[in-house]
């Protein structure tokens, strides 16, 4: 059905067909090629089945109750009725709906209506903080603006979001960018990435159809109440169950995270964010933060907390740092030797390093490092991180694998053992399979061994040949100056030679210098070194794979020209036996077989000639064998 075949049924506008189809969750279909559109193609299509489930839906009977109610208030004031007009405008006689059974439609199973987390919260977050333009509590009727009531429920429902995350403390990862604050979390098993605006004062952009954008924040809000009651209530359970273990093993916890931090072995995903989450959750334990009144208070607070800190409203003894964005202390507050005063992108980097930096280059006044995303780079370079950001990398391609060098000095931190040369830590695997002593190269190839060329041979071989000429070889051939340089060794009889004394003399020498250098060299030279060579077996790797595959090819291409090169030749007979009948030169007969008149009329002549002789002729006779047939070409 087109949009305005399905308005139609329904018996709504435009506006209110769009609205239920962002509540209901239909969306227009693409009809494929072989469907005839029958109305155009440049028209939105909507499957039949679920525009008449929308016939008898619980939403579109309110909405037109609420049609006929508008009615009988335009009624009330035009005739001055005030006691009638009170009536009609309290909540128990003005039509509402409900969007409970909607969301249990829509969301089946729990995890489902997480998985959407991402997006209601980025939509929910971006509302609460814009101001409500039309002060009304109900959204059956359209607002164009924000309205109150749903002001109010959005921030409501970022409060109780963040503190659910900072209690529960499953946050990961979070950024300062120019849009605001980004924050992931790991909520049962999935990874919920959302956006947070920066607190300014702001104007919403015109030329935006608001009504779209409010109805999608209207399904989000009830969305987000049923998802936080539902992980409000598993958390309370956790949390007793929690307090009875401990109170039966008070070791049981200690146990439980030595058992994660002493298992190498390869992971699943589940365990790979529970060992994630089990070194941010004690990242700021026996740490006491007081935060400034300059900064966003909710923000440093949710990620402090979630990570084992605690946040007090007062400057006290018990305070270790201080978080503050200013050059300097404000008047009033006295400077405290024991007090790190710091600046707040230090908490966003503790969190992403999944350790305590240094404070040097954070404290108050200093200048700041980078700040790096860690969306697109593992900052620590632990497996569960990089694992993250490969899994990442597969749903967004264009993710950049760029590594700063603020990056760098961080691994430094963390593993003095780390190298800048190889941040993927590749020499571990190379130390096992690659060593000085395997893998022994042949001496090269020096001035002892090469032998001259003539100019002809030289001009034929450095000869760039053009497209057109190069032909698809099934075996790979030598070059031609390695060719050539062969085939001169051949004829001088240099192939099997006894090697010079001179010649063997410089090769021992360059094989000893070679053992000295690598005693003498460096780690980072030796790491060098060892990423070359395991480079260039990569490359030797590929270029014999690429040899594999170049000769299937040449196998398959035969073939294939083969068969063309066969049905060429077929249509050339074809095409000259009809030029052959067109000139009359042969002819068919009863059997639809194509004879030559030349050869006709010889077979006629030896016919009468046999039958003049006075024997039988027999059209079948085959011709007497050759006698040399079976003696070879040669002999032939």
């Amino acid at each position: 059905l087109t949009r305005m075949q399905s308005t139609r049924l329904l018996q709504t506008d435009s506006m209110g067909f769009r609205r239920l189809c962002i509540l209901k969750g239909i969306y227009p279909r693409a009809i494929g090629q072989s469907k005839q559109k029958l109305s155009g193609n440049d028209k939105q299509y909507y499957l039949a089945k679920e525009i008449k489930w929308l016939v008898r839906d619980h939403i579109q009977e309110r909405v037109q109750a609420y049609t006929s109610w508008e009615k009988k208030v335009r009624r009330a004031k035009a005739l001055q009725l005030k006691a009638d007009l009170d009536l009609l405008e309290s909540k128990k006689v003005k039509p509402q709906y409900q969007l409970a059974a909607t969301i249990k439609e829509r969301y089946p199973y729990f995890i489902d209506a997480v998985k959407d987390v991402d997006d209601a919260m980025s939509m929910i977050g971006l509302y609460a903080f814009l101001t409500p333009e039309i002060k009304s509590e109900s959204t059956i009727d359209f607002h164009k603006a924000l309205p109150s009531g749903l002001h109010d429920k959005a921030q409501d429902v970022v409060k109780q979001w963040m503190a659910y995350v900072a209690r529960s403390q499953s946050l990961t990862r979070s950024f300062i960018s120019v849009k605001g604050y980004y924050y992931e979390a790991v909520i049962k098993g999935e990874r919920i990435r959302w956006l947070m605006p920066h607190e300014y004062a702001s104007k919403f952009p015109t030329g935006i159809q608001q009504y779209i954008l409010i109805t999608f924040l209207e399904f989000y809000i009830e969305m987000m109440r049923f998802v936080l009651f539902k992980l409000n209530g598993d958390l309370d359970k956790e949390l007793e169950e929690l307090e009875r273990q401990e109170e039966d093993n008070a070791n049981a916890e200690s146990f439980k995270a030595g058992a994660l931090d002493g298992d190498k072995k390869a992971f699943s995903k589940l365990e790979a964010m529970d060992r994630e989450l089990s070194r941010i959750r004690k990242l700021f334990n026996g740490f006491t933060f007081f935060i400034s009144r300059e900064i966003p208070n909710k923000h440093a607070a949710m990620i402090i907390t979630a990570c084992g800190g605690r946040v007090v409203e007062t400057m006290n003894p018990s305070v270790t740092h201080c978080v503050i964005d200013r050059p300097q202390l404000p008047p009033g507050m006295t400077k405290h030797s024991n007090v790190e005063y710091i600046q707040p992108q230090y908490i966003f980097d503790c969190l992403n390093a999944r350790a305590v930096l240094p404070v040097n280059g954070y404290r108050m006044g200093e200048s700041l490092p980078p700040h790096v995303s860690p969306f697109t780079v593992s900052i620590s370079g632990l497996p569960e991180d990089n694992a993250a950001i490969e899994e990442a990398k597969k749903l967004h391609p264009k993710v950049i694998g760029y590594i700063p060098e603020r990056v760098h000095e961080i691994r430094k931190f963390l593993d003095p053992t780390y190298s800048h040369i190889d941040p993927d830590n590749k020499i571990t695997e190379l130390d096992g399979e690659l060593s000085d002593d395997e893998h022994a190269m042949a001496p090269e190839m020096d001035d002892a061994d090469i032998v001259s060329l003539s100019g002809d041979e030289l001009e034929d071989a450095t000869k760039q040949t053009e497209w057109e000429d190069e032909h698809v070889l099934e075996n790979v051939e030598r070059s031609k100056l390695s060719a050539y340089q062969v085939k001169k060794q051949r004829e001088l009889n240099l192939m099997n030679a006894p090697t010079r004394e001179d010649v063997a003399l410089r090769r021992q020498q360059k094989a000893k210098a070679t053992e000295d250098s690598k005693k003498s060299e460096t780690r980072e030279g030796r790491i060098k070194r060892k990423l070359a060579q395991k480079s260039k077996d990569d490359a030797a790797t590929k270029k014999m794979q690429l040899q594999v595959a170049r000769k299937k090819a040449a196998k398959f291409y035969s073939m294939v020209n083969s068969t063309v090169q066969g049905n060429k030749k077929k249509e050339a007979i074809l095409a000259s036996k009809a030029k052959a009948l067109q000139k009359g030169n042969t002819f068919v007969e009863g059997n639809k077989t194509i004879v030559s008149k030349k050869d006709r009329a010889h077979q006629d002549s030896i016919k009468a000639r046999v039958e003049k002789r006075g024997e039988e002729f027999d059209e079948k006779r085959k011709k007497a064998p050759n006698p040399y047939q079976k003696l070879p070409k040669w002999v032939r």
